[in-house]
């Protein structure tokens, strides 16, 4: 009996200690799972968070980078600007210094300065110019006042930085010229319409349409020589008449000038 029971109590330890066992290595392999998916899943938000502050701290960098790129777009495209200006500049300073050698070579050494012209008045009555440079710069009265093209006018009124040109096209112009090759000498005087009508003119020889007519010695205004325009028309005359009359086209448009080179007074 004692033994029958010692059997019976030894089988149910085995039992339980198989089941504990059993138990064991169940609970074991479940553990064993359990912190690798555990892990996974608390790895994939930590990696989506280092990701998102990576690209934010990418974002800004670009950001910063954008700013700094667009400020030195705008600093160079300000030195191009005045790359340009100074460019510019010396273009108008070539032209105006190119203007007084063609003005000195084929009309006079006399040049004082170039002015920039500021406007133009015309009318029935007059034809005047303003210029931007004055007494301050030198300019004086009865300074003629020319382009390489030909006579624009001389100097009336003066200030401290601004002149008044009254144009050769002026009526109340009056310029002595004659015809290179013709010889003799007349006035030329400013008539409606942008034109000079020549009057008083003692011709050596038939003065024709497309002949040049210049300035002369007559009146010590301008110096002789310079370039007034080109005959147009010739007006009949008396056979007794001494003198003849002649219409000229002048040489400078007055509307389209910039600049012009002013002389020395005779």
């Amino acid at each position: 009996m004692s033994s029958g029971l010692t059997l019976s109590s030894l089988l149910r330890a085995w039992y339980v200690f198989l089941g504990l066992a059993l138990f064991t290595f169940a609970m074991t392999a479940f553990i064993g799972r359990i912190p690798l998916a555990l892990s996974s899943s608390v790895a994939m938000p930590h990696e989506v968070l280092q990701r998102a502050g990576a690209n934010l701290r990418g974002a800004a960098i670009s950001l910063a980078d954008r700013r700094n790129f667009r400020a030195e777009i705008t600093r160079l495209e300000d030195e191009i600007g005045q790359l340009r200006a100074a460019n510019r500049n010396l273009e108008l300073n070539v032209n105006s210094l190119k203007q007084i050698l063609r003005v000195r070579e084929d009309q006079s050494p006399g040049v004082v300065t170039t002015a920039s012209v500021t406007g133009v008045d015309s009318s029935a009555v007059f034809e005047r110019l303003s210029l931007n440079k004055g007494s301050q710069q030198g300019v004086q009265v009865n300074m003629p006042v020319t382009v390489p093209e030909g006579l624009v006018g001389i100097v009336t009124d003066v200030t401290a930085s601004s002149a008044n040109v009254r144009a050769v096209t002026d009526p109340a112009s009056r310029i002595g010229v004659t015809v290179p090759g013709r010889g003799g000498q007349g006035i030329a005087v400013g008539v409606p319409g942008e034109r000079i009508r020549v009057t008083n003119f003692i011709e050596d020889e038939p003065v024709q349409v497309g002949d040049l007519v210049e300035t002369s010695s007559r009146g010590g205004l301008f110096p002789r020589g310079i370039l007034l325009g080109e005959v147009v028309q010739v007006f009949p005359r008396d056979p007794n008449e001494l003198r003849t009359e002649f219409l000229v086209n002048p040489s400078v448009d007055m509307s389209t000038l910039l600049e012009v080179a002013l002389i020395a007074p005779q």
